[in-house]
């Protein structure tokens, strides 16, 4: 975690909130996210360009005046760069806002739609959210799961038991 663009995204958070503005803002957010290509954050990191010019550039692509601001705000801060980070974390405050938890299961293979489930019912009693479960198949995992979700790993494969036990074995 960035934990300037975390500030950052907090503030945003606090101001979209007080205006009701959350998901227009967070919808314009990734929109312009998108639409700045490298050349456009080329120019808006370029030293030699005035605030003002960048400023002017951004005024013409953003409609909404709070995000307007803000963007205004980074460029005044010298701080364009972490603009990515920061639509990362305003989403993430989002969805702790919406007690959403985003959980990345990896599997040898595609988990049924049984087992994909269960396991997003065991993780919602478990931690009190709703799940947005997301398998990613990895053929190096010989069996198992290992489950990653807000910094956490949890590796139940039998590649990290056969790695414990190598480890167990030569000490």
């Amino acid at each position: 975690m960035n934990y300037v663009a975390f500030q950052y995204a907090e503030a945003l958070f606090g101001l979209s909130l007080e205006n009701a503005q959350v998901s227009l803002i967070y919808s314009e957010f990734q929109t312009i996210s998108k639409a700045f290509d490298t050349e456009i954050y080329k120019f808006l990191i370029h030293p030699k360009i005035t605030k003002k010019e960048k400023k002017d550039l951004v005024g013409k692509f953003v409609e909404n005046d709070l995000l307007k601001r803000f963007i205004f705000v980074l460029i005044d801060n010298s701080r364009i760069e972490i603009l990515d980070d920061t639509l990362q974390e305003f989403g993430k405050l989002i969805d702790n806002q919406n007690k959403i938890m985003k959980v990345q299961v990896y599997s040898h293979k595609k988990l049924s739609l049984e087992q994909h489930k269960q396991l997003t019912t065991n993780l919602e009693k478990k931690h009190n959210r709703k799940i947005e479960l997301e398998n990613i198949v990895d053929r190096s995992i010989v069996g198992g799961l290992r489950i990653e979700f807000e910094g956490m790993i949890l590796d139940d494969t039998i590649n990290n038991y056969l790695h414990s036990l190598k480890a167990n074995l030569t000490k």
